[in-house]
């Protein structure tokens, strides 16, 4: 099954505003999710828990970006849903869940 990645704006935002270098590692461990095969967790990943179950984490230096994956259309899919610097990102992550909640 092919496998994709897709993230929100918030993700693509908060990336864009890093600078070059940073930012080039940001995306190249994104794009190198779809390459996890979700049985082992690497170092840099962890699976949240308590009411966040179903997500997980890669660190990327001093950021985090939150994931989970899922089907869609017939495809294994990741879904970067908040990125930013490990002090933020569950407070971002929390707001953009609940506001996706309500929807």
């Amino acid at each position: 099954m092919k496998s994709k990645v897709a993230w929100t704006v918030q993700v693509k935002e908060y990336v864009n505003s890093k600078a070059p270098d940073p930012r080039r590692r940001l995306w190249q461990e994104i794009k190198g999710l779809v390459e996890w095969d979700g049985r082992e967790n690497p170092p840099r990943f962890r699976h949240l828990e308590d009411e966040w179950t179903g997500y997980s984490r890669v660190r990327v230096d001093r950021d985090r970006v939150i994931f989970r994956e899922g089907i869609e259309a017939g495809r294994r899919t990741i879904f970067c849903i908040a990125a930013g610097p490990r002090n933020t990102v569950y407070e971002t992550f929390e707001e953009l869940a609940l506001d996706d909640l309500a929807d």
